[in-house]
């Protein structure tokens, strides 16, 4: 990474100096003028949303879950852009197609280096700068952002470096060796830790609108927490993951929403997200652009998604039955290929379309799937209900009679699927099958966390599916030019 670094230092600069030409011209690796950007908590606030832009990139995040999405079997192999990802064997470390998966993880990097400078600067302003708790709260959202940026690092990349400190030296400081993925998840989970610690319910400081709501859009107690969730339910640690999960549930403050139309529905912002990706224009964030073209415009759903829903009697012509179905199932603007619409508004691209649209890392439902998945696994007999009910009350959200289809001519509304019984989940095998089938279909397309959880359900169809000979196929290689540039670094074992 000796060229890498060098811009990640840049970016900071530039990006926090850029209304300010005198300060562009200047060296922008001066410590004097790094010093002087961290002065006051209003400076602070600048440069911890300059760590929330960097995230959230359309070419950080947005891109790297569509890596994530084409990996599953919700998704076809596709013809272009991201093939090689359903056949691993051909991956290489400078693949012919995708641009050689390097600019996430450059990108990612970037705001890894940017949360880094944050961190470092903001904990040397005086406290007395700030007002109230306001430093504590900063640094805890520094924390967060570093943690969920590994996360994503260490579930495409497995083993990656860790880099907590700003490096400003020679390229010899920048030959970073990887850290295995447990070493990467211990660091991820203390990051979330001191969030979750440090961080109030609310952040009250920012309105609870419903256009643009920085409640949801940034780091929170209860966001830090629901990442901890999701990574024990991933090492396996179930009555860690319960307790985060139910802590959150009883919150009370991310009710299920009653239409689940409303989830993904302008403005969004609904009673159940946890943390959503502001998309909007306003300064600070910036759109997901890169996932909702590919998502709408490029990918397409795989054949086994049509047998998972209850689809219409007639696609396109008579009414639908699962909201869920109906709103994803859309017209595609120049190709006679069904578009993803899940996260693309019927405008698409015109007026901002795919831009402006925000996206839900997490919310609530999925900590309600990791309750009664663990609960079931505990105890079937004596959970079985509970979680029928939970899973009933998922599937009656499917009703929505108000719905006005934009892409087709059929009837309005849709008319619900059937309600499950006992009969139909008589053992602890379909009790688990069914729960597994529901969170496919009420969360696809979502973050990636339909492939997280084929990593920890079912390994080996994970690599059936994308062509994978060994685990460490799982895991994309590191492009040539990173390893150019970080002599340190070693290429994923299966790809050597």
């Amino acid at each position: 990474m000796k060229k890498i670094y060098k811009y990640l230092l840049i970016l900071p600069a530039v990006f926090f100096f850029a209304q300010c030409q005198e300060v562009l011209e200047q060296d922008v690796y001066s410590s004097i003028e790094m010093n002087a950007l961290y002065d006051s908590e209003s400076a602070a606030e600048v440069g911890l949303t300059g760590c929330y832009n960097r995230f959230f990139n359309e070419s950080a995040y947005s891109q790297l879950i569509c890596y994530f999405q084409v990996s599953t079997d919700d998704v076809k192999q596709p013809s272009g852009w991201c093939f090689q990802l359903k056949d691993r064997t051909q991956l290489t470390a400078n693949p012919s197609s995708g641009g050689g998966y390097n600019t996430p993880w450059a990108k990612m990097y970037t705001a890894a280096a940017n949360i880094n400078l944050f961190l470092e600067k903001t904990a040397e302003i005086p406290d007395d700068k700030f007002g109230g708790n306001r430093k504590k709260e900063m640094l805890a959202e520094g924390h967060f952002l570093r943690g969920v940026t590994y996360y994503y690092l260490t579930m495409m990349w497995g083993d990656v470096p860790l880099v907590l400190e700003l490096k400003t030296g020679g390229p010899e400081d920048n030959e970073i060796a990887k850290s295995t993925q447990d070493q990467v998840l211990d660091q991820i989970k203390a990051d979330l830790t001191i969030a979750a610690n440090d961080l109030p319910a609310v952040l009250e400081n920012y309105a609870d609108a419903s256009e643009t709501n920085l409640r949801k859009g940034r780091a929170s107690k209860w966001a830090a927490k629901a990442y901890l969730a999701r990574i024990a339910m991933y090492e396996g640690e179930m009555t860690t993951a319960l307790s985060l999960s139910e802590e959150i549930i009883n919150s009370g403050l991310y009710p299920l929403a009653t239409s689940w139309r409303s989830i993904f529905d302008e403005p969004m912002n609904s009673s159940e997200s946890i943390f959503e990706q502001q998309n909007d224009y306003s300064p600070g964030f910036f759109g997901s652009g890169q996932f909702g073209w590919f998502m709408g415009f490029d990918f397409e759903i795989a054949d086994d998604v049509y047998d998972l829903f209850d689809t219409a009697d007639e696609l396109m012509a008579s009414q639908g039955k699962d909201i869920r179905w109906e709103f994803m199932y859309g017209d595609h603007p120049w190709s006679n290929n069904i578009a993803i619409r899940k996260h693309v508004p019927p405008r698409g691209y015109a007026d901002g379309g795919i831009e402006q649209l925000n996206f839900v890392l997490i919310r609530a439902t999925e900590l309600y799937f990791n309750k009664y998945e663990i609960l079931i696994e505990q105890d079937y007999e004596a959970n079985k209900q509970a979680a029928l009910g939970f899973l009933n009350t998922i599937r009656a959200r499917a009703y929505d009679p108000d719905y006005e289809n934009p892409f087709w001519d059929v009837p309005k509304g849709t008319t619900g699927i059937d309600a499950l019984t006992l009969v139909d989940v008589d053992t602890k095998e379909k009790m688990v099958q069914a729960i597994r089938d529901e969170k496919r279909r009420e969360m696809i397309y979502e973050d990636g966390l339909r492939w997280f959880d084929l990593l920890r359900w079912d390994k080996e169809y994970a690599k059936q599916i994308t062509n994978s000979t060994t685990d460490n196929h799982l895991f994309l290689p590191i492009h040539e030019d990173e390893l150019l540039r970080n002599d340190a670094l070693e290429q994923n074992p299966a790809y050597q």
